[in-house]
């Protein structure tokens, strides 16, 4: 909680306070002097914002659905000038904005939206009025590019939250037809000192969160849209260094919980998933068969990737184990010892041993974990790492020949696990 809204919650408490005689006026009106006028301004204009968000969208969409829907009843001449009318509105709106509400977030954030929609809508309406040959990858890059600068000209955070999705659309599409896609991790930079700066700045946490939350959903998906073509070799190696670089990155750097967590959640999960997946039989004694190296040189820019990733990945977990970050550590062993098991090979390493070796790894986590819950009384940790021990459990039943009736009392020993433990911490922070 920022001090703004610790002050908020002293002001909203000081009546109550005073009724109850825990302080009378003379020392409620001390407080309110010292702390100055009460900062409701911040919540007012959030709103603003949040509903000239919302409205520039809406109203874009539904020009859009007008046009289309009336469009085959036009003539060729009229059809120009409705292409282009949304985009000389939106630009008319724009250079008002900038020279007379530039200092308005509700209003800048309103109107590059608005834009965004507008240039995305003329170019597609161009396009089919005099029939103009392109296909949707091209029209979808064209469009981000072009949308591109409102983000840093208006400081906009919501054209930034459709960039990312936008040339995360445009990657899926485009690697099915062979185009340069690798150029994405170029187009997602792009924005990034935007979303740097926000966080920095710390004032606008909500647009940072959602860009943050955004921004570590659409990166693991480019990334196998991008290195398709040497995917089915290293989408093992791939993930696994990008899910660690989300993890030790999100814990070695001092940001705010709410930029962090989304790259927390998911560079955890997806490690957990991940090795849950290799501790199958099956997927475990096939994957080295796809040898790391096997993809050739034209997959050159997939094993580049593979490389910054992992050096990246490697650094972090230097660094954590450097500061003594023994859990961080953990997660981030994940990528280094599955392509050390790759490397090693069948011959050398049998699929049985990798196997072990796996879930030796996901026991060791999920007794990691829930030892530091049970050491901090984190409640929501201590049934992370109850998780993390039940799917191993509940893959082991799934991968081999128990009986219904032995797979059905170990499931309910562990459920009464997780009740007993999650009683035992209550009743614990009740006495506290």
């Amino acid at each position: 909680m920022s001090k703004k809204d610790c002050i908020a919650w002293l002001y909203r408490e000081l009546p109550e306070l005073v009724r109850s005689r825990v302080l009378d006026e003379a020392a409620a009106d001390q407080l309110r002097n010292h702390y100055g006028p009460a900062p409701e301004q911040r919540r007012r204009s959030l709103g603003l914002v949040i509903c000239a968000a919302l409205g520039a969208l809406l109203v874009g969409l539904g020009v859009i659905l007008l046009l289309a829907h009336n469009w085959t009843d036009l003539s060729r001449p009229q059809r120009t000038l409705l292409s282009f009318a949304p985009l000389l509105l939106g630009q008319a709106l724009a250079g008002w904005v900038w020279f007379k509400r530039r200092s308005s977030l509700a209003w800048c954030e309103g109107t590059a939206t608005f834009l965004l929609l507008a240039v995305g809508a003329s170019i597609a309406l161009v396009g089919q009025t005099y029939h103009i040959s392109g296909d949707l990858p091209r029209f979808v890059l064209v469009w981000m590019l072009l949308g591109l600068p409102l983000i840093y000209l208006f400081g906009a955070a919501l054209p930034a939250l459709l960039y990312w999705p936008g040339v995360t659309w445009w990657c899926a599409i485009g690697a099915h037809d062979n185009l340069p896609v690798m150029f994405y991790w170029l187009l997602a930079a792009l924005p990034l000192p935007f979303w740097w700066g926000l966080v920095k700045k710390g004032r606008r946490k909500l647009a940072a969160g959602w860009l943050s939350w955004v921004l570590a959903l659409c990166l693991p998906v480019a990334l196998g849209c991008s290195s398709h073509a040497a995917l089915e070799h290293l989408w093992a190696p791939l993930y696994l260094s990008l899910f660690a670089v989300f993890f030790l990155l999100a814990g070695q750097w001092s940001l705010p919980s709410v930029v962090s967590r989304p790259f927390r959640l998911i560079g955890s999960w997806g490690t957990v998933g991940l090795m849950l997946l290799l501790t199958l039989k099956d997927v475990w004694r096939e994957l080295p068969r796809h040898y790391l190296f096997e993809a050739g040189r034209s997959a050159w820019p997939e094993y580049l990737l593979l490389a910054v990733l992992l050096l990246a990945a490697l650094g972090l977990l230097v660094r954590s184990l450097v500061s003594r970050r023994w859990l961080d550590s953990l997660f981030g062993l994940a990528a280094p010892l599955v392509i050390l098991q790759l490397l090693a090979g069948p011959q050398l390493l049998p699929s049985d041993l990798s196997l072990i070796i796996g879930n030796i790894y996901l026991l060791l986590l999920g007794g990691a974990v829930l030892r530091a819950g049970l050491h901090t009384g984190a409640l929501p940790r201590i049934n992370v790492g109850l998780g993390i021990i039940s799917a191993l459990i509940a893959v082991r039943f799934f991968d081999s020949q128990l009986s219904f009736t032995v797979r059905g009392l170990l499931f309910i020993i562990i459920g009464c696990a997780f009740l007993v433990v999650n009683l035992l911490v209550k009743r614990q922070e009740v006495r506290a």
